[in-house]
């Protein structure tokens, strides 16, 4: 048995009234607005962070190794020291107080086995950035020798006493005085805090690798 028709004077399923329009929309706009201008504050915010943030102190000091220099370093006794202007072939140190002549004892390095720039360490005496290197085999003998001589004319008294490090022909810090062969092929290089920052030792390391 079929069902009945329905009615045709049933009413209309119930319309779901529009919301009362704003003031020719107005409040919606404000709002949008509104919520532009915060978002481009939150941006702004970020962006001057970035800008005034230092860098990450965290971040590893730069080091390589094994490597080929792009730049020679040379390890050579000092035959002569004398006061500024230099002249004669004389070499300034990098706070240019004094000139140096170097002699004909020296050891020209090409490869390294690591090469790192170092953080200031107080605990082991270490008051400022420092590069720290590893020899070859080879050179770590070779180093061995020339300290030897530079620990021999100490006791003498001879000027060759001190030892500098040159980086493509420059010296990277003051010729230091050494007292006895240095074997193992460990090597540092330091020198003031004012001389050896951050941005100052970063750049013998690139210098040396080539970055």
């Amino acid at each position: 048995m079929s069902q009945p028709p329905g009615s045709p004077y049933a009413p209309p399923p119930t319309a779901v009234p529009p919301p009362p329009p704003g003031r020719n929309g107005k409040p919606l706009a404000i709002a949008v607005a509104a919520a532009v201008a915060v978002i481009a504050l939150i941006v702004a915010v970020a962006v001057v962070a970035l800008l005034v943030l230092p860098d990450d102190d965290s971040s590893e000091p730069l080091s390589s190794g094994p490597v080929d220099l792009r730049q020679p370093l040379t390890f050579t006794l000092v035959a002569q020291q004398s006061a500024p202007p230099c002249t004669g072939g004389a070499l300034p140190d990098p706070a240019k107080s004094a000139c140096y002549v170097f002699g004909t004892d020296a050891l020209t390095v090409r490869r390294l086995e690591r090469v790192e720039a170092m953080r200031p360490d107080p605990a082991r005496g270490r008051t400022a950035w420092g590069v720290a290197l590893t020899l070859t085999s080879t050179d770590a003998t070779g180093f061995a020798t020339l300290t030897g001589k530079a620990a021999e004319a100490s006791r003498g008294g001879l000027p060759a006493k001190t030892m500098g490090m040159l980086v493509g022909g420059a010296l990277v810090s003051e010729p230091a005085q050494v007292a006895e062969a240095i074997s193992g092929g460990q090597v540092e290089i330091n020198g003031p805090p004012t001389t050896f920052t951050q941005s100052y030792v970063e750049g013998i390391v690139r210098r040396l690798i080539g970055e």
